[in-house]
């Protein structure tokens, strides 16, 4: 996306109306008096802040924003908004960037830059602010020169997880650490198999990977090695938000015991296994789960009641 001059809306600053007034009043003053200093002083500062228009437009003309994609994030986190920018045939501008007023981000662009610009995340689902501001009060401060551009990224926002009790649909509390232990006895070693998306990094067999022998997973098996499935209808309360941070926290302690684990929600399931990505699946279930089409000031539009 590239910045044109029509995209450019130009307002005086507080000090800029002050120096329009101090204009005015030296220009009356040299009339009245018939100064030609006066005359030559006021043409000479009116000049400047007309040449300043000029190289504020250059300023911000021209900049070519590239939307990246951001990391999901749990509510009641700051979601970061990467945003390639590009300024072609310049020795720097100085501009600042907001997704939200309360948060300007003022940086000096050299040719390219990647910028983090942040967000509160409120509430889980999708973030998706609705305009990235940028101002310009370059070189003088006496004017601002101000663009809204569409963010064409969205910010997947997962429950806020909440710690409690460990309950399932095949034998309500398991593990956590209180009542019965995830896994008895040691896990032993029963060889290598061949790595797939999803496994977990920490079985890699990095010695297999040294020797040229490729990417392998070092497999093990335990005495107890539970298999669960957490079902939406099983947790306690009437409360939506509340079920769902909680099998958002059950999902989290689950993958960290590397537990294989299956997510059941009114009119989704997902069978059990384990991995990141499959944790990915189960947390983006319960991201936009029932949610309804409502207008947000900050989060945009919202999906359409239903199932994931």
């Amino acid at each position: 996306m590239k910045l044109s001059r029509k995209q450019v809306s130009i307002f005086p600053t507080q000090h800029g109306f002050l120096f329009l007034a101090i204009l005015i009043a030296m220009l009356l003053g040299a009339i009245n008096y018939n100064n030609n200093a006066g005359f030559i002083l006021v043409f000479l500062l009116g000049g400047m802040a007309l040449i300043s228009i000029f190289h504020s437009f250059k300023n911000l003309v021209g900049i070519e924003i590239q939307y990246l994609s951001p990391l999901p994030v749990f509510a009641g986190q700051t979601a970061i908004f990467p945003v390639h920018v590009n300024a072609p045939a310049t020795g720097g501008r100085s501009i600042t960037f907001s997704l939200v007023p309360q948060n300007p981000l003022f940086v000096t662009i050299y040719k390219e830059k990647i910028l983090q610009i942040d967000i509160l995340a409120k509430e889980r689902g999708i973030l998706h602010p609705k305009a990235l501001t940028l101002k310009s009060v370059y070189p003088f401060g006496l004017f601002t020169f101000c663009t809204r551009l569409p963010v064409e990224a969205n910010c997947l926002v997962y429950p806020r997880p909440i710690p409690g009790a460990y309950r399932t649909a095949q034998s309500g509390k398991l593990p956590d650490g209180k009542e019965e232990t995830l896994r008895q006895g040691i896990d032993d070693f029963q060889g290598l198999k061949q790595y797939q998306p999803g496994h977990s990094i920490n079985r890699i067999s990095w010695k297999a990977l040294s020797r040229g022998r490729g990417l392998f997973i070092k497999n093990f098996t335990a005495e107890d090695s539970p298999c669960v499935m957490l079902d939406f209808d099983v947790m306690p309360g009437r409360n939506m938000e509340f079920k769902l941070s909680r099998l958002c926290d059950m999902i989290l302690t689950a993958e960290g015991q590397q537990m294989e684990y299956g997510l059941r929600l009114p009119g989704f399931v997902k069978n059990p296994t384990q991995g990141k990505s499959h944790q990915h699946h189960c947390l983006k279930a319960l991201a936009v789960f029932n949610l309804q089409e409502r207008p947000d000031p900050q989060n945009g539009p919202g999906l359409k009641r239903g199932a994931p």
